[in-house]
C-alpha cells in the first residue's frame, strides 16, 4: 500500500470522502478536481483513493492532487468494489464517509450537504443519499435520459422528494454516506459483490439495527461519464448475476422480489433465440437516436416509443441472462461482512 499524504499525525476530519477507482485515470482528475472547490473547508475532510489495481496512470494522477487535498492514495490487487470500499472505510478517519464514483464530479456544496444533514440526523444508523444527474455530455445521450429519467434503471429520484425518509434499498453506492461507526460496528460490504448489489446488500443488512435514509436533494453530484448501448448492457448483466449473488445469501420473499428473479427461467426461454435480434434491433434505434440528438434533431413520438420499447427489452434481457448464467455457477459463499471492522 502506498500513501500520496500520510495525514496520519493531522487531526481527524469531519467527513472522509471514499473514492474507489479502476482504470478511469483520464476521470479521476476531474473527480478530485471537484473535491478542491468543495466548501467545507480542506482540514475538515480527507479524500481516500482506492486504486482497485488499475494498469493506467491512476496513481500519477492520484499524486498530483497530493498537495492539493487532505489526500490518502491506496493500491489493492484487484478484487472488485465491495473489497475496495471496504479498504477505504479501514482507512478513514472521519465520522461520516462518503462515497464517491470515479466518474462523478461532486457540486461545491456536495460534501458540507451530506454533512449538515448528519448532523441533523445524528442517530448512527441514520444515512444520507445525495442527488446525481448528468453532466452535460451524457445529458444529450438518448440512452442516459432512458436509463435515469424513464426506466430508471440506473437512478430512480423522479418521484422521490427532499428530506424523504427512505429504506435500505435506497442506500445507493457512489451518492450516499453514513457514520463510519455503523460500518465498524454492524458489518461492511460483502466481498462475493465485485460489481453491483454490494450497496443494498449492505442496507438490507444494516436494516436490523435500524438503518434509514434521508434524501438530500442538494447533495449534488454530476455523472461525466456516457454509457453506450453496449456499455449498459453489459452493466445490467452484471447487475443480473449480482442480483442473483444477493438473493442467494438471503432466500427472503423481499429479496427475491427486489432481485427480479421469479420466473426467469420461463422468460429466458422465451428470450434466448430472440437475443441476437434485440441486441441487434437496440443497438440499430440507439445508433439512430443518438446521431439525431448531436445535431440537436428531435424524435418524434412513435420513434421514442420504438426506442424506448428496444432499449427496455435489451436491457431486461442482459439482466436476466447475467441471472441464470450466475445460476449455472459454482455456489455462492456468505463471505466476511456481518462484523465490523475493528477500530
Amino acid at each position: 500500500m502506498r500513501l500520496t499524504n500520510d495525514a496520519t499525525s493531522q487531526s481527524a476530519p469531519l467527513v472522509s470522502a471514499i473514492l474507489c477507482t479502476y482504470n478511469r485515470a483520464s476521470l479521476l482528475g476531474c473527480a478530485l478536481g471537484a473535491l478542491c472547490a468543495q466548501t467545507l473547508g480542506r482540514e475538515q475532510f480527507e479524500v481516500i483513493v482506492i486504486d482497485d489495481g488499475s494498469t493506467d496512470q491512476t496513481a500519477a494522477v492520484a499524486e498530483r492532487f497530493a498537495d492539493l487535498l487532505r489526500l490518502r492514495y491506496a493500491y489493492q490487487d484487484n478484487s472488485g468494489l465491495a473489497a475496495a470500499k471496504n479498504h477505504g472505510v479501514c482507512l478513514a478517519r472521519g465520522e461520516i464517509v462518503v462515497f464517491v464514483d470515479d466518474d462523478d464530479v461532486l457540486d461545491s456544496r456536495c460534501l458540507q450537504a451530506h454533512y449538515e444533514t448528519h448532523q441533523r440526523h445524528p442517530a448512527v444508523a441514520d444515512a444520507v443519499l445525495g442527488f446525481t444527474g448528468l453532466a452535460a455530455g451524457p445529458g444529450r445521450s438518448p440512452l442516459m435520459r432512458y436509463v435515469t429519467e424513464v426506466g430508471c434503471q440506473l437512478f430512480y429520484y423522479p418521484h422521490l422528494k427532499h428530506d424523504a425518509k427512505l429504506d435500505y434499498s435506497f442506500f445507493w453506492g457512489g451518492r450516499s454516506s453514513c457514520k463510519r461507526r455503523l460500518l465498524l460496528e454492524h458489518g461492511v460490504f460483502n466481498p462475493v459483490f465485485r460489481f453491483g448489489a454490494e450497496d443494498i446488500e449492505l442496507g438490507y443488512r444494516l436494516r436490523s439495527v435500524g438503518l434509514r435514509v434521508i434524501y438530500n436533494a442538494n447533495a449534488i453530484s454530476y455523472m461525466m461519464r456516457t454509457l453506450s448501448f453496449d456499455d449498459f448492457c453489459r452493466r445490467c448483466y452484471l447487475q443480473g448475476r449480482s442480483n442473483q449473488v444477493f438473493a442467494t445469501l438471503h432466500p427472503q420473499r423481499e429479496v427475491q422480489a427486489w432481485a427480479q428473479l421469479k420466473g426467469i427461467e420461463a422468460e429466458w426461454r422465451l428470450i434466448e433465440p430472440r437475443f441476437d435480434l434485440l441486441m441487434q434491433s437496440g443497438r440499430k434505434l440507439d445508433r439512430f437516436a443518438t446521431e439525431r440528438s448531436r445535431v440537436d434533431l428531435p424524435l418524434d413520438k412513435l420513434s421514442t416509443q420504438l426506442l424506448h420499447r428496444a432499449y427496455a427489452a435489451a436491457f431486461t434481457a442482459n439482466r436476466i441472462r447475467g441471472s441464470i448464467d450466475m445460476q449455472g455457477e459454482a455456489p455462492v459463499s456468505a463471505g466476511r461482512s456481518d462484523a465490523g471492522i475493528a477500530a
